[in-house]
């Protein structure tokens, strides 16, 4: 099932983002970088406790939820890129799964909800940044429809490494 976030999903938000992390960005990012996430999840949680007490038509969080428990999550909103139309190019600012649960649907499911949030929000198209070196995520984004459109950078998630940027029509 997929729902909007409540509050209370901030600390199991939490744990997910650090722990997806160190899955997902293991040899692509300092394994000290990664190790020290652990000691984050307080600060990590407060600041899902902030996005998710800000309100706006449109932003969401959505949770894939098995049972009681949150395995995954999307974050979405208006574009933040300056070539971009906000008001027509929503952003997925970040998708993570319990590592638990990788390939087991949870991401398909989530991304299905994505695209259905974001035409609710009254965006046509949509973009994300991807790490340049996560091949998994990247093959993920393609099997979806997304497709590099040329914009690079050399930060990513507050990160200084090399990103693409993808876009796909909703």
């Amino acid at each position: 099932m997929i729902r909007p976030a409540a509050l209370d999903d901030a600390p199991r938000l939490a744990e997910i983002h650090i722990a997806s992390w160190q899955v997902a960005y293991a040899g692509i990012l300092p394994a000290e970088f990664l190790e020290g996430l652990s000691g984050e999840l307080n600060a990590r949680t407060a600041q899902w406790q902030d996005w998710l007490n800000t309100e706006s038509p449109r932003r969401a969080v959505l949770v894939a939820v098995d049972g009681e428990d949150v395995v995954g999550f999307a974050h979405l909103g208006p574009s933040g890129d300056k070539d971009l139309k906000p008001e027509v190019v929503g952003e997925l600012y970040s998708m993570y799964l319990d590592p638990t649960r990788y390939r087991q649907g949870w991401g398909s499911g989530l991304m299905t909800a994505v695209f259905d949030a974001m035409r609710t929000a009254g965006f046509t198209e949509a973009s994300l940044w991807v790490m340049t070196a996560n091949s998994a995520a990247r093959s993920f984004y393609e099997r979806a429809g997304w497709e590099a459109d040329g914009a690079e950078t050399d930060h990513c998630v507050g990160i200084e490494i090399p990103a693409v940027r993808y876009r796909r029509a909703l």
